[in-house]
C-alpha cells in the first residue's frame, strides 16, 4: 500500500511538471539590423508569425528591424547576454568577432552561383553551430542575401576606375578585397551608409540589388557596376541557454519555423533581386557591366592562399567549405 502511494505521488509530480511546462509562456525577442522591407526582414516577420501561430501562444515572439536596438554588433552582444533570444546576423560580422573564419562566407569570386551558395549554407549549418557554441549560440536557417555589386558616386566601368575610391565593406574580407582591387576599404554599420554616401564620407558601397533598394541607397549614388563579386548571408543565432530552456516540443517548433522562414525568404529573394534592379534603374542609376571581369577575378586570386595561412582553424573551415559543390 505504501509502495503504491509513493508511485502515485511520483506520477502526480511528473504530470504536474508536464502541465506546468505546457502552461508556461516563453518570450522570443528577435532582431536584425536590416530593414523590415528587405527579404531578410520579411523572412524574420514571417518567422515570428509562424512561431506565434504554431506554438499556440506558448511562445510570444516579436521582431525588431534596422537600428532600432543598435548596430549589428550591439544586437549580437544582446543575444549573447540574453537581452535578445535570437539575432539575425551575417556570420562574419556577428559571431565572427569570436570566430573570424566565419568571414569566409563572404569571400570574393568563391561560389559558382546562388544555388551553390545555398548548398554551402545548409551543408555548414552544423559546423557553424559547433563553432559558435562556446559563445552561447546555436545557428540555423542560413539565408542568402544575393549576389553583390558595387554602387558608386562616379562611374566604374573597368577595374582601373576603382583605384583609390573609398568603399564601404562590412568586415576584413571586404577590406582585403578592395585593397586587391586598388580601392580603399572602410568598415561602418549598415545603417550609417546612406548618410556617408550623401556627405561624401565614402565614394561607394556594395550589396545586392534587393539590399540596396531596401535602403534606397540609389537616391545618393547613381552608378551600379555589375560585379557579382561576393554573395553574403545571414543565419539565425539563438541564445543557447534560452533554447535549451524550452520543452522539446517547442524546440522543434522553433527550429521547424526557422527552416520554413528560410525557404520562404529564398523564394522571396530570388524574385526581389530582379524587381529591385528594375527599381534602381528607374531611379536613374546607370548600369555598368565591366568587360574586364577576368582582371577583377585574377586580382583577388591570391587572397585565398593568404587566408589559408591564417591558421589551422581557418584552413579547416575553408577546406570544408570548398568540399561542398
Amino acid at each position: 500500500m505504501k509502495k503504491r502511494l509513493v508511485v502515485a505521488l511520483l506520477v502526480l509530480v511528473v504530470v504536474a511538471g508536464i502541465v506546468g511546462a505546457q502552461g508556461k509562456t516563453y518570450q522570443l525577442r528577435t532582431s536584425t539590423n536590416l530593414a523590415g522591407t528587405g527579404t531578410i526582414g520579411k523572412g524574420l516577420a514571417y518567422f515570428v508569425d509562424l512561431v506565434n501561430k504554431k506554438s499556440a501562444g506558448r511562445i510570444k515572439a516579436v521582431a525588431n528591424f534596422g537600428a532600432e536596438l543598435g548596430s549589428q554588433a550591439e544586437q549580437v552582444e544582446m543575444a549573447r547576454t540574453g537581452s535578445l533570444e535570437m539575432v539575425v546576423s551575417a556570420p562574419g560580422t556577428g559571431p565572427g568577432t569570436w570566430v573570424p573564419q566565419l568571414m569566409m562566407f563572404e569571400f570574393p569570386f568563391l561560389f559558382t552561383d546562388n544555388d551553390h551558395y545555398l548548398r554551402v549554407l545548409k551543408g555548414l549549418e552544423g559546423e557553424v553551430s559547433t563553432l559558435v557554441k562556446p559563445y552561447g549560440f546555436i545557428a540555423t536557417a542560413g539565408q542568402s542575401m544575393g549576389s553583390r555589386h558595387m554602387l558608386t558616386k562616379k562611374p566604374v566601368t573597368k577595374l582601373e576606375d576603382l583605384a583609390n575610391l573609398k568603399m564601404r565593406g562590412p568586415n576584413a574580407v571586404y577590406i582585403s578585397m578592395f585593397k586587391s582591387l586598388g580601392a580603399a576599404g572602410t568598415t561602418m554599420d549598415w545603417n550609417e551608409i546612406y548618410t556617408a554616401l550623401q556627405t561624401g564620407v565614402i565614394d561607394g558601397m556594395e550589396a545586392s540589388p534587393s539590399m540596396i533598394n531596401s535602403m534606397k541607397f540609389q537616391d545618393v549614388a547613381k552608378n551600379l557596376t555589375i560585379t557579382d563579386h561576393i554573395i553574403a548571408c545571414v543565419y539565425y543565432f539563438f541564445n543557447e541557454k534560452w533554447y535549451n530552456s524550452l520543452p522539446q516540443d517547442l524546440q522543434k517548433i522553433v527550429m521547424d519555423c526557422a527552416q520554413e522562414a528560410a525557404q520562404y525568404q529564398a523564394k522571396l529573394d530570388e524574385a526581389d533581386q530582379v524587381a529591385a534592379l528594375e527599381k534602381i534603374k528607374a531611379a536613374g542609376v546607370a548600369i555598368h557591366v565591366p568587360t574586364d571581369k577576368a582582371k577583377w577575378v585574377e586580382a583577388c586570386k591570391p587572397m585565398l592562399a593568404e587566408y589559408k595561412t591564417k591558421g589551422p582553424a581557418w584552413n579547416s573551415f575553408i577546406d570544408k567549405m570548398l568540399a561542398i559543390k
